[in-house]
């Protein structure tokens, strides 16, 4: 998918030094979180949220992209989560909620150049767990909108189950009746 660059964040990806950072957030059902590849906290001047360093205990999966249309997925990991903390973190994780990456850069002093990237943005999907003696490692999967094309669909082609998502949606009042209609071809 093609990005508009600014001009600052163009002139960064052809320097010398790069220094790429991610800035995720993800919706849990409780709060969304805010965390990105650095250390300490940053505020992130584009979008005004404050996102909390993980350092190397974070991660993020490769981001791929095709010239098809097929569901690409990536994998977000945190590792060093005490044992204690389990519980609370699983029990909120919510599957089908936003997640984004953004990609940015930082010059030598550590100030952001150039808005950043969006690099990818899905739905929350399946938690795997690997837990150690004191501590555990979360990965959340994340999977584009896409995968949803490869799902069948919910609900069904009658009238009862539209109405019940559309009160006022007669469209397919006569389904039924159609179904049991011979017609003839003259």
């Amino acid at each position: 998918m093609p990005r508009t660059l600014d001009s600052n964040t163009a002139a960064q990806l052809t320097s010398n030094v790069v220094r790429p950072v991610f800035f995720v957030s993800i919706a849990f059902s409780n709060e969304t979180i805010y965390a990105w590849t650095g250390a300490g906290n940053f505020v992130n001047p584009y979008d005004g949220q404050t996102y909390t360093g993980v350092g190397n205990f974070g991660s993020v999966s490769s981001l791929q992209e095709g010239s098809d249309v097929t569901a690409q997925g990536i994998s977000l990991k945190l590792s060093g989560i005490p044992t204690n903390l389990l519980d609370d973190s699983l029990s909120n994780v919510q599957f089908g909620q936003l997640a984004k990456v953004q990609l940015g850069f930082l010059n030598i002093s550590g100030a952001l150049v150039g808005a950043p990237i969006p690099a990818f943005i899905g739905l929350v999907d399946q938690p795997a767990i690997d837990i150690s003696t004191d501590t555990v490692t979360v990965s959340i999967s994340v999977e584009s909108r896409f995968a949803d094309m490869q799902r069948a669909p919910g609900g069904r082609l009658t009238d009862q189950d539209q109405r019940s998502r559309y009160p006022a949606d007669g469209s397919l009042r006569w389904v039924a009746y159609i179904q049991n209609m011979h017609l003839g071809w003259n």
